[in-house]
């Protein structure tokens, strides 16, 4: 075989090869982002309810539970690298033992041991074509129970 007909097959066999590489390649981005998409959504969930229910007060002077402007803040902020829009934010209050459930925020009553819910809803849409994958969505929701009128002698 000469010099030439080697350097053909060479050729040959990256054509064959190199799809298939760059298939491969493209599928792992694409899982990665939708990672950190589905991370994103269950930190900035988890966060936000955190800080809906810890005691204090904030800069504003409104209680952590009824501080929604701060309770989106916190979701925004602790996102990452997932983009997080005010209406991807739901939040909600409930007690499971009384029945009560609120869909407002700030909540117009509140009893010990209700709980904050926060909803966090976003959208993966994968950026290339390979396959006609439809774009899918992502939730995650968090309940903790708020701590108020907590003190400690």
């Amino acid at each position: 075989m000469t010099k030439r007909h080697r350097k053909g097959q060479g050729l040959v066999e990256f054509a064959l090869v190199m799809p298939i590489f760059l298939t491969l390649i493209m599928g792992i981005v694409e899982f990665g982002r939708l990672m950190i998409i589905y991370t994103g959504a269950a930190t900035a969930s988890r966060e936000a309810a955190r800080y809906g229910a810890s005691v204090g007060i904030s800069p504003s002077g409104i209680e952590h539970f009824r501080d929604c402007d701060g309770i989106r803040a916190t979701a925004k902020r602790i996102s990452g690298l997932a983009p997080i829009e005010d209406s991807d934010i739901t939040i909600q209050y409930d007690n499971p033992s009384t029945g009560f459930f609120e869909a407002s925020c700030p909540p117009s009553q509140f009893e010990l041991g209700d709980r904050i819910v926060v909803q966090v809803n976003l959208t993966f849409d994968p950026i290339v074509p390979l396959i006609n994958v439809p774009p899918i969505p992502i939730s995650s929701e968090t309940k903790r129970t708020v701590l108020r009128d907590v003190y400690i002698k």
